[in-house]
């Protein structure tokens, strides 16, 4: 609607007028709390902003640069990295898959941007200015870059770079919550995997993260420990590691520092934002307060996790969203909002249970907002941390408005940000975002108003010296909606409907709506469609007021205060104009002129562009570098942004690091000005660089006229005339300049040929339709041509745009295809067919028949053909004069084909003539979405105690990948989550991630219940929401949950008890409570699955039923039959559906057997026996053993069924019973077990043992003593025994063990051969236990050459078996011997030889002089005699044996035992005869020191 009729009133934005007062309450305050109003009427002007059409552009080459890249972590040259950060060794070590390339200073970044994907099979990820291309590719691939000409240096790049400042300095072992993300394909759409590798996202975060999800497209979220750092930044699906965004409301700070007070915002204006749709995303809304009237246009939930859209903590989403667009309803338009009739699109961002804030993320908040149609999007919040950094959310952002930018196929968005309440501690990301308009506060009431800037408003500039903020607006004491629902909205004002913030939170909403108004104008008044974002931004600054002191641009308001009065409608002759719809490409300039016809004023211009987004690894984050140049008529120059005291001055350099470049000159010199935009350098990936420039000065609007021709309203009555037929044509002119026209003569000609001068007068802005007639006498083109000013009469704005031109066949006879709606849009993904209806004209005044057909649809984009079927309703026609008839053209493609633009020629023939007629038609297929849901199949059933899962299959059927949004619907008192897909475990919202067409997404889902004991079959219905994102299409389908049964029966008495006492024949009733606990009524059928033998069941077999929530008493009888015995009762209690209870009982019955047992005989294997057990003595050990016999009686009245065994001492003891199984009453039988007593059982021990009988639940038990019989026996081994040389000492030994059941203490003796001196070598006396042993060592020498026995034995006891051994002793004879005689012989031969020759010797050794002691000593003669006995004196026999050897000791050179008395030899007296080598005495063990001689 074009507003040039109206009075319209329009507010300069920052200048408030009235005075604060109470709505509830009459307050008076104070005079230096009142402030000054003023009241501006604008009157609008259709003609205020214009353009110049298409500005004059020039080929040329990028600026020379620097051959450097200025990353995050240094300056990259040509030599390597000289670092201005210190990196850790683990963040030092090089990523294989990237690269750092330099390009040549003198190549354009775009031109060397071609050559370097041409050159490999890489991606260039980011530009890193001036000269530097982050590159990402295999080794192989990287390598072949040293080819590329433009290529310079290539270096390694350290992983550092891509991990945030604050995680590189993370302490070791700590566990963060960060977020990865991927990098950007051609479309800046983030990616889970990059084509050049498999790895993806998802195997970085399965590998390295905990509990990782992802919020949005190539985004993952989770927990890491630092010491993973180094390790998950080496994936090449990685491009940047950094802490999850936290997020505040821009205010908070604000309430704190300054206090809460009064101020209203007044906007009186016809601009009131109707036909504007804004977005805000914030903590939440109350959409019931009445100043939003009806006008919430969408309200969803961007908090993972929180699907609520309420504002219960301080209500900053409604107190911002009301300062946009609130109607001020609710105190009658007291409070009144900034664009009160545009529509709201609000998007909740704060988690309800804890107050924080939270998102999916910028990119996924942009898209949904655009989607919906929103074209202003404003944000009062941003990052607690990395104020004035470039985080990936301000990527995000740029990559959004960049995109939207586009004009040529997208409409643009508006995005503003809260510069943030830090002051000093600069602007928060992503108000870092080049693109978007960053809005910093300035005090709007009492003193300093408006020009002080509000004290906690942060300052500038970002990290890489961008100037922000952008604007500033009203940011402290705003009047604004009060959420009636939050806890904690109040202050030093407030009342029902209304309270205070301050904040840059409040300010930009501010901005945003005059944002909205600025739009509005454009599109309404103005009448330009679409404008871009870098537009609007343009505007705004190009109105700005500096504030104060003259300085701007400044770190604190950046290009001034928001003035919409400047921005649109200036006054007397200073025009405007602006250019949204121009682009360039690498090294292209654009030139404009104007005439400033009068001195006095100033001239300013204003250049804005959505750049292509910087990156977190670079220190500069301008991509496509445009440069303004102002040349004033004298030739002097001025570049853009080179300011001093507030105003442009000239000469300087170029600015190389904004995106808003401005020339303020102020006194604008008379004469033609020049100004300039060129393409400087172009490191973006994309061909154009759209931009926006605004000019306001004197004359700009030079109030010449302007007529020209409205595109596409050339109409003609009859599409395809025939020759002689009269034809009506008209086109609509539009005067688009300032001035009025009183005479415009408009000229028609066919073919050459004049038909007539139309003459009409035209105001500003006037449209009018002009009509002529012709009839065309020249079959096949002619040519209309329309011509506006023929003679030049008039000096125009523009002499380019006068003439029109319209080529109109005329047909002969023949036919011709027409259609009201040559394209058909494809509306519903599941239609498989498609009609056009045509009309096939008969243009002839004859009769003729004609057929119709229709060619393959051609996909215009990339020209592929489709074969589909296709036909007609009918195709053969007969066709009166100038008949018309309807024809339908139906084609089958698939459901939904793949999105694009199909072309299709229908041709039309006139047979007879042989004259063809074409219509080209259309099928648009746009991006469909079509998502099918698939239940499982057959019911489901849900406990309603516990949890149960379930799965749900959503695929895509749409015509191309996308993802579609999920939403679990719940029914009252149950809760179904989402296992994987949403922002945690049991969240009802998420999405499915990017699905190709046809592929599939299985939904895990919980669903918890209520955890009441619901009745079983009850349904429930919960439902899923699918949701597309590329259009407004949902799918819901119906979940019912039908309720399990749940069983839960408790009985008494419980099962396995016992029934004691009971008689054989007695009738037992059995009663058995069951309490249904369940949640449904049970029929049970009892089943008997056992019964003891002799009884039986009576009744309680039939059906019955236990109602839900009751205690039922179910009872039955059993009988015994007098012989009935014990024994378990099962029985089974089960419904139809299988359900079963099993219960028992045990039977114990009193026997009515009476067993008695009477010992009745022993009988040893000797033959004796005895009728008591110790009556025939001893009871021996060892097979065969012994029989014990007994008598059972039976003095009962039923028989007794008994098992026999018996209860020994333990496992060495053996037994075998035999007896009888059945004993009749009265009766008696004999029970005889044989006992084998092992020969272990110590003699003269008395064990019990116990013969056991019992059956019929009868057990008796008898019990007697044994006395063991004593077994005295032992065994001797030989187990040392060498050969014997005849005549020489020797030993042997034997081990003598107590193999009998008895002590054994007796005296060894031994007995040899004469001669051989036999002897015990290590004690005679022999003390044995029973299984104990010893060995004995015996020394004796053979006298003669012949064998000998030697005899041990215990002395004098021929009782004990075993007492003795005889052991063969070998000996070996001498040599030459045959008895002990001639050995004597020999050796007294020998002596005889060796001592005649020795006395000879020695004899003549005496005569020849020599002394016989020098040879034999003295003393070894003496000691020869002793050796040879001649000195021994006689000693006396003690007759007493040694109790060693049993040879006599010697009298007075004796040892004796203190305690026993035993005698012993002394050492040396006998060999081998040693009781100290012994250690103890060997007669009573006593120790060695109890010896004493005697």
């Amino acid at each position: 609607m074009v507003k040039r009729t109206a009075t319209l009133i329009l507010v300069v934005l920052l200048i408030p007028y009235l005075p604060s007062y109470d709505f509830i309450e009459n307050q008076t305050e104070s005079e230096n709390l009142e402030s000054y109003s003023e009241r501006i009427e604008i009157s609008p002007n259709p003609n205020s902003i214009l353009d110049w059409g298409e500005p004059v552009t020039t080929e040329g080459k990028e600026d020379i640069r620097v051959e450097t890249a200025e990353s995050t972590i240094g300056v990259f040259t040509h030599s390597g990295l000289i670092p201005s950060e210190f990196l850790k060794e683990n963040f030092a070590n090089s990523r294989i898959d990237l690269a750092i390339v330099i390009v040549d200073g003198k190549t354009g970044l775009w031109d060397a941007r071609l050559e370097i994907l041409e050159s490999a099979d890489v991606e260039i990820r980011s530009t890193i200015p001036p000269s530097g291309y982050l590159v990402q590719g295999t080794l192989d691939q990287l390598k072949l870059l040293n080819d590329v000409d433009s290529i310079e240096s290539i270096h390694e790049v350290p992983a550092g770079l891509f991990v945030h400042p604050v995680l590189r300095d993370a302490p070791a072992n700590e566990s963060l919550i960060v977020e990865i993300v991927g990098w950007k394909n051609a479309d800046l759409i983030r990616q889970y995997q990059t084509e050049l590798f498999e790895d993806s996202l998802e195997d970085a975060a399965n590998e390295w993260l905990v509990d990782y999800w992802s919020p949005d497209i190539g985004r993952m979220w989770g927990e890491i420990s630092t010491g993973d750092l180094e390790k998950i930044i080496q994936h090449p699906s990685v491009a940047y590691i950094s802490p999850v965004p936290i997020l505040e409301l821009m205010n908070n700070n604000a309430r704190n520092h300054m206090g809460i007070n009064s101020v209203e915002n007044t906007f009186i204006t016809g601009l009131n934002g109707s036909g504007q749709k804004i977005a805000v995303g914030d903590s939440g809304l109350d959409n019931d307060h009445g100043d939003f009237n009806g006008r919430v246009a969408g309200l969803t939930s961007v908090t993972p996790g929180d699907s609520s859209t309420a504002d219960p903590s301080n209500g900053h989403g409604t107190h911002v969203a009301c300062t946009v667009l609130g109607s001020g309803m609710r105190s009658a338009g007291t409070y009144q909002g900034i664009a009160p009739e545009a529509s709201l699109y609000f998007q909740a961002m704060e988690d309800d249970d804890t107050g924080a804030l939270y998102s999916y993320g910028i990119n996924s908040m942009l898209n949904s907002a655009y989607n919906a149609y929103s074209r202003i999007h404003t944000n009062s919040w941003g990052a607690q941390s990395g104020h004035g950094s470039y985080s990936t959310q301000s990527e995000d952002a740029d990559d959004r408005v960049s995109i939207w930018d586009e004009y040529w196929q997208y409409e643009g968005m508006t995005v503003l940000f809260a510069a943030g309440n830090e002051r000093n501690e600069g602007v928060s990301p992503p108000g870092t975002a080049k693109n978007v308009i960053t809005i910093g506060g300035h005090v709007n009431r009492y003193g300093g108003a408006p020009d002080d800037m509000y004290y906690w408003s942060s300052i500038g500039p970002t990290d890489d010296g961008r100037i922000k903020p952008d604007l500033t607006a009203p940011g402290d004491y705003v009047r604004s909606c009060r959420a009636q629902e939050a806890s904690d909205a109040d202050g030093t004002w407030n009342n029902t409907w209304y309270l205070e913030y301050s904040g840059t939170s409040m300010s930009t909403p501010a901005a945003a709506g005059s944002a909205a108004l600025v739009r509005e104008y454009l599109m309404e008044i103005a009448g330009r469609p679409a404008p871009q974002a870098a537009l609007i931004k343009a505007l705004l600054i190009l109105g700005a007021i500096d504030m104060g002191t003259r300085d701007i641009p400044n770190n604190n308001e950046g290009w001034g205060r928001v003035n919409l009065v400047n921005s649109l409608v200036p006054d007397d002759d200073v025009g405007i104009f602006v250019d949204d719809r121009t682009r360039l490409s690498s090294g292209q300039q654009t030139e404009y002129t104007f005439d400033v016809t009068r001195v006095g004023e100033p001239l300013k211009i204003v250049l804005a562009w959505s750049d292509y987004p910087g990156s977190s690894s670079s220190n500069s984050q301008l991509r496509n570098d445009l440069d303004l140049t102002v040349i004033n008529p004298n030739g002097q120059v001025y570049y853009g942004n080179n300011f001093n005291n507030g105003r442009s001055v000239v000469g300087g350099s170029k600015d190389s690091v904004n995106n808003v470049e401005v020339a303020l000159i102020d006194n604008a010199m008379t004469g033609v000005w020049v100004v300039r935009v060129k393409d400087s350098s172009h490191g973006g990936s994309r061909f154009y660089q759209p931009y926006s420039i605004a000019v306001r000065g004197v004359n700009v609007n030079d109030l010449s006229p302007d007529p020209t021709f409205i595109v596409d309203t050339f109409d003609v009555s009859v599409p395809i005339p025939q020759i002689g037929e009269e034809v009506g044509f008209s086109i609509d002119i539009i005067n688009q300049g300032a001035g009025s026209i009183a005479e415009l003569k408009v000229l028609a000609s066919a073919n050459g040929v004049t038909l007539d001068i139309k003459t009409l007068s035209m105001t500003a802005g006037e449209i009018a339709t002009l009509e002529w007639l012709w009839t065309p006498d020249i079959e096949g083109d002619n040519t209309i041509l329309i011509h506006i000013d023929p003679n030049d009469d008039i000096e125009e704005l523009s002499e380019s745009n006068n003439a029109h031109q319209e080529i109109i066949i005329v047909s002969a006879p023949g036919v011709r295809v027409t259609s009201d709606t040559t394209t058909m849009t494809l509306s519903d993904s599941s239609d498989s067919s498609t009609t056009w209806n045509l009309i096939l004209t008969n243009t002839a005044l004859f009769e003729t028949n004609a057929t119709i057909a229709v060619s393959e649809p051609i996909r215009m984009q990339d020209g592929i053909e489709f074969d589909w079927f296709s036909s007609f309703t009918s195709n053969t026609f007969n066709l009166a004069p100038a008949e018309s008839t309807s024809v339908d053209l139906i084609v089958i493609h698939p459901a939904p084909p793949e999105p694009g633009l199909y072309r299709m020629i229908v041709k039309g023939t006139d047979t007879e003539n042989e004259i063809e007629s074409d219509l080209e038609i259309y099928f648009d297929v746009p991006l469909l979405s079509q998502a099918d849901i698939a239940l499982p199949s057959g019911q489901i059933i849900v406990s309603p105690l516990t949890a149960s899962t379930l799965q749900i299959q959503v695929t895509n059927n749409g015509n191309g990948a996308q993802t579609y949004d999920v939403e679990m619907i719940s029914p009252s008192g149950w809760h179904l989550g989402l296992d994987f897909l949403g922002a945690f475990a049991g969240s009802s919202h998420g999405s499915t991630g990017t699905l190709a067409t046809g592929e599939s997404r299985a939904i895990d889902i919980t669903v918890n219940p209520p955890g009441a004991m619901i009745p079983a079959g009850s349904i429930f219905q919960a439902a899923i929401q699918v949701s597309s994102r590329v259009g407004s299409e949902s799918w819901v389908l119906d979940i019912p949950l039908t309720v399990a049964n749940i069983d839960q029966v408790s009985i008494t008495p419980i099962s396995g008890g016992i029934e004691h006492q009971v008689e054989p024949n007695d009738y037992l009733n059995m009663s058995i409570l069951l309490n249904n606990q369940g949640n449904r009524d049970l029929e049970f059928t009892p089943y008997l699955l056992s019964i003891p033998g002799g009884w039986t069941i009576d009744g309680g077999l039939n059906q019955f039923v236990v109602p839900t929530g009751e205690i039922f008493g179910w009872q039955f009888s059993i009988e015994g039959n007098g012989l009935a015995s014990s024994g378990e009762l099962k029985i089974r209690l089960a419904t139809p559906d299988g359900f079963t209870i099993d219960w028992s009982r045990t039977i114990d019955v009193r026997s009515g057997a009476m067993p008695r047992l009477e010992f009745y005989q022993v009988a040893l294997p000797d033959g004796t026996n005895a009728d008591s057990p110790l009556g025939a003595g001893a009871h021996p050990v060892g097979p065969p053993g012994f029989d014990l016999g007994w008598v059972i009686y039976n003095d009962g009245s039923m028989t007794w069924r008994p098992t026999i065994s018996m209860n020994l001492p333990d496992e060495s003891w053996d037994y075998s019973c035999t007896g009888p199984t059945m004993i009749a009453a009265s009766g008696t039988g004999n029970v005889w077990c044989t006992v084998t007593i092992p020969l272990s059982v110590e003699g003269g021990s008395e064990p019990s043992i116990d013969l056991v009988m019992e059956g019929s639940g009868i057990e008796i038990t008898e019990t007697i003593s044994l006395l063991v019989d004593s077994v005295s026996r032992v065994d001797w081994t030989v187990i040392e025994q060498f050969q014997s040389p005849e005549g020489y000492p020797n030993t042997f030994s034997v081990e003598l063990q107590n193999t009998g059941n008895s002590d054994i203490s007796e005296i060894l003796e031994v007995n040899g051969p004469d001669g051989w001196d036999v002897i015990i070598l290590d004690g005679q006396f022999v003390n044995l236990r029973p299984g104990e042993s010893r060995s004995v060592k015996l020394g004796f020498t053979p006298n003669s050459g012949n064998d000998g026995d030697v005899e041990i034995r215990l002395k004098g006891a021929s009782d004990i078996g075993g007492y003795s051994i005889i052991v063969t002793i070998d000996v070996l004879p001498a040599a030459g011997s045959g008895s002990g005689l001639s050995a004597g012989l020999t050796v007294l031969i020998a002596i005889l030889f060796f001592a005649i020759f020795g006395g000879l010797g020695i004899m003549f050794y005496v005569q020849k002089g020599g002394d016989l002691k020098s040879i034999i000593p003295n003393e070894t003669i003496e000691q020869i005699s002793d050796k040879l006995g001649f000195n021994e004196e006689s000693e006396e026999s003690s007759g007493i044996p040694c109790w060693i050897c049993s040879q006599d000791v010697i009298i007075g050179e004796t040892w004796a035992c203190r305690e026993c008395g035993a005698r012993y030899h002394m050492s040396g007296q006998v060999s081998g005869c040693d009781i100290i080598a012994k250690g103890h005495c060997l007669h009573c063990d006593a120790e060695i020191e109890q010896l004493v001689e005697a």
